[in-house]
């Protein structure tokens, strides 16, 4: 029944009000049921993936022990990584983006089968450890960014940083898991037993990825005054990929570097710290993976930056007995900052465009360690261990510096 002219003022306001009341409870309906069956396919095939790419995690220690190498070619082996990963970035966005996101990801667990077969034919230091090691990346990022990509997807906006803390959290589970199976296997049986597990688990992978599908499109929601984040400036994202760049060198002084650090100072095993990292890290990605979209990304990614230089200080005074401990302060930094970094990014972009956004983050933080491989190498055969996590520190510390006072809100 219309109602008479005059009293059409009376309606107009409550009209307002319910549609706010009715695109919040939309928006809470979809950020408390968001997990479903495609989500758990997608973090199930991110699992198999994360194991099969975590046992290169211990290719620093191959190449001490079986190929016998010193810090500096460690150093240029690991660079050959970042950079093979940094070169990936242009053609995992074009496809993850335009082409399609579970493609991408086959891409990315085919390239670990076959980088696997070829860590079988290596038995000295030549030009196939460097493609191969490239290879370890570039799988990384095609695998890893088309998952994000596509589980984001199905995360509503409010959970962006907790979907990807959850992705993250399933690939780190994976580095305590893959090494404290692949390391005593290498010691009883060899290295190409290692290598052969890559194979199996990165086809199981390659299977499963079949099950995961794309999310069905939302409707868009009306942007309201009270949005949640403000959009960056163009100085802001290049202040969170410069951050992205420094980390990315610090986090190769921590992973890379600590496996000869420790065998030079008399350690045996290195999977402890590799345990403690995962540990801390898992933790903070399952239970404060949303913390930065609660409290502020930038704010939480500030801290954790402070925690990784820490980290790295500890790193400094090393002792072989306390590889646990290094793993639990730096998991514990790294597990809340690179998600949070990452959704930092990723506010600032249309959801269409989130698979150039994790491709721009992970080369950002593929350069930094590129960069970092080479000049940790040579500064710890010239100098030693102590001053490259020194100088790691110092770099987290400029990072942060750099986040806390770029313009980071839209003119």
């Amino acid at each position: 029944m219309d109602l008479p002219p005059g009293c059409r003022s009376y309606g107009t306001p409550r009209d307002k009000p319910m549609t706010t009341t009715l695109q919040k409870k939309t928006a809470s309906d979809a950020a408390n049921g968001w997990v479903n069956r495609d989500v758990r396919f997608i973090l199930a095939t991110q699992l198999l993936f994360g194991f099969a790419w975590s046992l290169y995690l211990l290719t620093p220690k191959f190449i001490a022990t079986e190929l016998h190498a010193g810090p500096d070619v460690i150093g240029r082996i690991a660079s050959m990584g970042g950079l093979a990963g940094l070169l990936t970035v242009p053609f995992a966005a074009y496809g993850i983006d335009h082409v399609s996101r579970r493609l991408f990801f086959r891409l990315g667990t085919g390239l670990i089968v076959l980088l696997s077969i070829g860590f079988t034919r290596v038995h000295a230091v030549g030009p196939l450890v460097f493609v191969l090691q490239g290879c370890v990346s570039a799988s990384f990022v095609l695998s890893f960014n088309s998952a994000a990509a596509l589980l984001m997807d199905h995360a509503p906006p409010e959970r962006i940083g907790q979907a990807i803390g959850w992705l993250g959290g399933a690939n780190v589970l994976m580095n305590a898991v893959a090494t404290m199976i692949a390391e005593p296997l290498a010691a009883s049986y060899g290295w190409n037993v290692v290598f052969e597990l890559g194979v199996v688990a990165g086809c199981a992978a390659f299977a499963l990825s079949f099950a995961a599908r794309d999310a069905p499109q939302r409707p868009r929601l009306a942007a309201t005054p009270n949005a949640p984040f403000s959009q960056p400036s163009k100085a802001g994202q290049w202040s969170i990929l410069f951050a992205a760049f420094m980390v990315g060198g610090v986090f190769i002084a921590m992973f890379g570097f600590v496996q000869p650090y420790a065998l030079s100072a008399g350690a045996h095993q290195v999977r402890g710290f590799f345990l403690g990292f995962t540990t801390s890290a898992v933790v903070g990605r399952v239970f404060f993976g949303g913390l930065g979209d609660r409290v502020g990304r930038r704010v939480v990614s500030l801290w954790m930056m402070l925690g990784y230089a820490l980290a790295a200080l500890l790193m400094r005074e090393f002792h072989p007995d306390l590889l646990i401990v290094y793993g639990l302060a730096f998991g514990a930094a790294h597990g809340i900052l690179y998600p949070t970094l990452n959704a930092l990014l990723l506010e600032t972009l249309p959801s269409a465009r989130r698979g150039l956004g994790m491709a721009l983050y992970n080369g950002a933080f593929n350069l930094g360690s590129s960069v970092g491989s080479l000049a940790w190498g040579l500064i710890a055969k010239q100098q030693g261990y102590p001053l490259v996590y020194a100088l790691a520190a110092g770099a987290s510390l400029l990072a942060a510096a750099v986040l806390r006072f770029s313009r980071t809100s839209a003119a």
